[in-house]
C-alpha cells in the first residue's frame, strides 16, 4: 500500500481524491488531501517525502513548493511552477503535468494570441502550454501588478511577446487561471470575459455542474477535463502505468460522464 495526496489551501472544493482513488485504490493505494496552512508547508512536504510515494500541489503553493524539492524537471525550470511531485528514497522530484494536460487538450487549435486572467502557477503552465503550441503573444490581467510583471518576464524569457494590461484584450484564447467561477466572483469573471472577443476558452476553474464560462463559450476546454488529464499524467509518472481517463470521469459522473 502506498500513500499519495494533495497539498493546497483551501481544499474543500477539491475533487482530486475522487478521480485519483478511482485508479489508485485498485493497487491498494490511497490518495488523501492535506489542507496546508502557509506556515506548515515545509513540515507537510518534509513528512510526505518520508511517508508518501508522491503528491500533487495546488493553489497557492505551485511556485513556493519548489524551494522544498530536491530535483525539478527542465519544464519546471522554464515554467517556475510544480503541480506533481514523485518521491523516491525520500527525495522529492518536481514535475508540471498542468502544462502537458493543457497542451494535450488544446492540440490542433490555432491559438496565436492569448488573454490570460491570473498570474499564478496555473497561469504559467497555461502560457507555457500555449507557447509550445505556437502562441506568440500574451496579454496578462491580474489584480496584483507585481505578479503580472513576473509572469510577463517569464513569458519573455521563452522568446514570446507579453503585455500587462488594465483590462481584457481581444485574442484567440481566453484563459481563466484564477479560482473565479469556482468559489466566487461569477459576475466579475463574466464581466471580464464579455469585454473581449475570443475563439477558445481555457478554464482552469472547475465545478462538477459547470462554471459560468462553460455556459457561454462555444469552444471550451473545461477545468474538469484539465483536472482529469493532469491527474492521469501524474499517476503515470508515479506508477509507470497507462491511465484510462474514462475511469476517472466515471468517478465524478458515473455512466453520465
Amino acid at each position: 500500500m502506498a500513500l499519495y495526496g494533495l497539498i493546497g489551501f483551501p481544499l474543500s472544493h477539491s475533487l482530486s481524491y475522487k478521480i485519483n482513488n478511482a485508479i489508485l485504490n485498485r493497487f491498494g493505494d490511497h490518495y488523501v488531501t492535506f489542507e496546508t496552512a502557509p506556515e506548515d508547508l515545509f513540515a507537510v512536504v518534509s513528512s510526505l517525502k518520508t511517508l508518501s510515494q508522491g503528491f500533487n500541489v495546488t493553489i497557492p503553493y505551485k511556485k513556493s513548493v519548489i524551494l522544498y524539492l530536491d530535483h525539478i524537471s527542465d519544464e519546471v525550470r522554464k515554467i517556475g511552477a510544480v503541480n506533481a511531485v514523485k518521491v523516491e528514497q525520500k527525495k522529492a522530484y518536481g514535475y508540471n503535468t498542468d502544462y502537458l494536460a493543457i497542451m494535450n487538450l488544446a492540440s490542433g487549435k490555432k491559438i496565436n494570441t492569448a488573454m490570460i486572467l491570473g498570474a499564478g502557477g496555473g497561469a504559467r503552465a497555461a502560457a507555457f502550454a500555449l507557447f509550445n503550441l505556437g502562441c506568440s503573444k500574451f496579454f496578462i490581467f491580474n489584480r496584483t501588478k507585481e505578479k503580472a510583471l513576473s509572469l510577463k518576464s517569464k513569458i519573455e524569457s521563452w522568446g514570446a511577446y507579453a503585455e500587462v494590461v488594465e483590462g481584457p484584450k481581444n485574442a484567440d484564447a481566453f484563459v481563466n487561471a484564477t479560482p473565479m467561477g469556482m468559489y466566487f466572483n461569477d459576475d466579475a469573471l463574466l464581466n471580464l470575459y464579455t469585454k473581449g472577443n475570443y475563439k477558445t476558452v481555457i478554464d482552469l476553474a472547475y465545478d462538477i455542474n459547470g462554471t459560468p464560462l462553460s455556459r457561454m463559450a462555444k469552444d471550451y476546454i473545461s477545468g474538469i477535463d484539465i483536472l482529469i488529464e493532469q491527474a492521469a499524467l501524474s499517476i503515470e509518472i508515479w506508477k509507470g502505468i497507462k491511465v484510462d481517463r474514462k475511469d476517472m470521469r466515471s468517478a465524478l459522473y458515473g455512466n453520465k460522464g
